[in-house]
């Protein structure tokens, strides 16, 4: 598990929620308009095409893998050795309908959320 301390603002508002100290949707207001990273098995070209995340099978549900820093990516950039950035916001537009998104995959600080939930979270804020 890789245990490092918050290494952005975004991943001390996420600690701070995962404590309890912050309502979750005041985190997600900004994590929404943080910058993540996303890791892709081919090179991405300015058009967009060539994406090809790294997705996780949970419970036979595909998501979308997501990373607050790079420090966070670890073992998984050896299943996708590239790296683009890009805001919450437009990851949650791109990610396809019955997807959901894990953040930070084999870390302590990290989260799941639902195909409902990706969708609920594209309601709320957009």
């Amino acid at each position: 598990m890789n245990e490092l301390p918050p290494q952005t603002p975004i991943e001390t508002l996420l600690q701070t929620a995962m404590e309890g100290k912050l309502p979750i949707r005041a985190f997600m207001q900004a994590f929404v308009a943080s910058e993540v990273v996303l890791l892709t098995g081919s090179l991405v070209t300015p058009d967009g095409s060539g994406f090809d995340p790294l997705l996780f099978d949970k419970q036979g549900v595909l998501h979308v893998a997501v990373f607050t820093d790079m420090a966070r990516v670890g073992f998984n950039s050896q299943q996708a050795p590239h790296d683009i950035r890009m805001l919450m916001f437009e990851v949650l537009r791109r990610v396809p309908v019955g997807y959901g998104v894990v953040v930070n995959p084999g870390t302590t600080l990290g989260f799941e959320v639902s195909p409902s939930g990706v969708q609920e979270i594209l309601k709320d804020f957009s």
